[in-house]
């Protein structure tokens, strides 16, 4: 799978990229929203994986512009301030699922797994 990564954690990063790539993925870094938009018209990506808070970006905002621009790209927000208001923002902003942090490599997998089948599933029709 190849999967966009927008992180700010350099150890984080590094955990989820090293795992990532040990499972056959292929893990390619944006540090920017334009960085992520001009990865996006160049090459395409089987899902996203967005944190919340970066900084000075905001993955929720993100995500949303990224749908306002009719990228279909599975998305999976992830955030360390996990609450039933964050967790209903990121799907009001179209993300395709929300994975509160800490989380376990295994709870990863299984969610990028599943959004693989949906995204295929939804291919087909």
């Amino acid at each position: 799978m190849q999967i966009l990564l927008m992180e700010d954690d350099e150890r984080i990063v590094s955990f989820l990229k090293r795992g990532l790539e040990a499972e056959e993925h292929t893990v390619v870094i944006a540090l920017t929203t334009d960085e992520c938009l001009e990865l996006l018209t160049h090459r395409s990506f089987d899902i996203m994986l967005i944190d919340i808070f970066l900084g000075e970006y905001n993955g929720i905002e993100i995500c949303r512009a990224l749908r306002e621009r009719k990228i279909v790209t599975p998305i999976l927000l992830m955030t360390a301030k996990d609450s039933p208001e964050m967790k209903a923002a990121s799907h009001q902003a179209g993300a395709n699922a929300y994975l509160p942090k800490p989380f376990s490599f295994d709870a990863l997998l299984e969610q990028l797994g599943s959004l693989r089948v949906a995204s295929s599933f939804s291919m087909q029709w």
